[in-house]
């Protein structure tokens, strides 16, 4: 099975083999593709929803894999069992369905040796989440697919910023820089600059516009611009 660039690069951030669930599955296809080409001893397919749920055994009862891959009708991390799975998946949801899924199970979570999330928006907020409810960053990409997405590497541990602006762009982006970096901060740059002038236009005085302004010339800084 050939992946989207999405799935294809979370891929790529999975630390394998390991057994691994995929939270919010849809058609399974994470689940299959790994079946099909690596040596995870234990994969979960789950979805909430009973109509992705159908898809997803479907598909997984058409390629032969029902013997390799669980799929489960559930909420969350609640399908799972305590130390049956090292690694947690969930993808393509907002970042405050993934807090609510770590915050419904979070004892489980906390057990886990990683969880790889890639939130379809609010990347800065999920972040500020993770790090205020003991969780660390270990690594973090960026991938095309249509759009912009990024994708969060995180394990059970503690993180302490001087500098809480890292959370907006991502600390470990920050680092590495990847081939994507200079499109997705400028496209951030150009939002916030936007942003600041309709502010600006409808209320000069308003707070937004100076915390914008913060923040405008702080990615300039990390980003090298004089100007």
């Amino acid at each position: 099975m050939k992946l989207s660039p999405r799935l294809a690069a979370i891929v790529e951030m999975l630390d394998l083999p390991t057994k691994v669930a995929d939270i919010g599955t849809d058609h399974a296809y994470l689940p299959i593709y790994l079946a099909q080409n690596t040596d995870c001893p234990t994969i979960i397919a789950s979805d909430a929803k009973e109509k992705p749920y159908q898809f997803a055994l479907q598909n997984v009862k058409q390629m032969g894999l029902a013997k390799q891959i669980d799929v489960r009708l559930g909420s969350g991390l609640s399908v799972l069992n305590g130390g049956e799975v090292e690694t947690v998946i969930t993808a393509g949801m907002g970042s405050q369905t993934m807090q609510d899924i770590i915050a419904a199970d979070y004892e489980l979570a906390q057990k886990l040796d990683r969880l790889i999330l890639q939130p379809m928006a609010g990347a800065t907020s999920l972040r500020k989440w993770l790090v205020n409810n003991n969780f660390e960053i270990i690594d973090e990409s960026l991938v095309k697919d249509e759009h912009i997405y990024q994708i969060i590497v995180i394990e059970p541990g503690n993180m302490e910023f001087d500098d809480q602006f890292l959370l907006e762009l991502g600390p470990i982006l920050i680092e590495k820089r990847e081939p994507l970096w200079e499109e997705y901060t400028t496209e951030l740059l150009n939002k916030w600059e936007r942003i600041r002038e309709e502010i600006i236009k409808n209320n000069p005085g308003h707070k937004k516009s100076k915390n914008l302004e913060r923040k405008i010339k702080k990615l300039k800084e990390i980003k090298g611009i004089k100007k």
